[in-house]
């Protein structure tokens, strides 16, 4: 009887197994879809929303600039073209004055080489600095290659000064260069070195003053004036 009853149970469980597996199954099926629909939902939400705040972002109105607004814009422009525009003439006008020194013979880099060189073959400057003689700018500079120049303008006619310093092995001196343009072009009206130290002195290399100056003496005729004679008082 033992034996029996064991063996209806065995059968009853073996026979129920099947149908719990496959419940189990049908379950978790159930839920994979369930979830399914839930993650497609969602994604169809998500983009919904994103389709819908696109068509907001270009659905919306421009704003109206206002006049203070235009104003600001317009001034901002001007005040660029303004400052592009000195730029250009900044620039335009350091080429003018780079390509006119490069192509002109009175250039105050041509009034140093030829003052100096007059310099150099003056007898009495180079017995008073010596055999050695250099000339340079300002001794200031980083490379004392900047020339003192200064072009000014007396009754109408154009004048230029130039300005160095030469060093000999025996004594130093400052160089004054002055041009004037003639009517026959640029003349040198002098070259004089002012020795530096002690005694002081200078070396006038040239001095031309009487001839390009007398350009500006007015031109007298004397024939016609008559002079009357005068007696002497007893």
């Amino acid at each position: 009887m033992l034996f029996r009853s064991s063996l209806r149970f065995t059968r009853k469980v073996a026979a129920a197994l099947p149908r719990q597996t496959a419940s189990v199954h049908t379950t978790c099926k159930a839920l994979e879809n369930k979830e399914e629909k839930q993650d497609v939902t969602s994604y169809k939400s998500s983009t919904d929303h994103s389709v819908s705040v696109f068509e907001r972002l270009h659905k919306e109105e421009p704003k109206a600039v206002t006049v203070f607004e235009k104003t600001v814009a317009n001034t901002k422009t001007s005040i660029y073209a303004m400052a592009i525009l000195l730029g250009a003439l900044g620039f335009a006008s350091l080429m003018w004055s780079i390509v006119s020194e490069m192509f002109s013979s009175v250039s105050p880099t041509n009034v140093f080489k030829m003052a100096l060189k007059k310099i150099k073959n003056d007898a009495r400057a180079t017995a008073i600095l010596g055999d050695t003689i250099k000339g340079f700018g300002d001794p200031h500079s980083r490379t004392r290659k900047r020339l003192q120049h200064q072009g000014y303008e007396v009754a109408g006619t154009d004048y230029l000064r130039v300005n160095f310093h030469v060093e000999g092995n025996k004594r130093n001196g400052v160089v004054l260069v002055d041009l004037k343009n003639t009517k026959k072009g640029w003349k040198t009206r002098y070259i004089i070195i002012q020795l530096e130290g002690f005694p002081p002195g200078k070396i006038t290399i040239e001095d031309n003053r009487h001839e390009t100056d007398v350009e500006d003496l007015p031109d007298i005729d004397y024939s016609d004036i008559a002079f009357d004679a005068v007696e002497d008082e007893k």
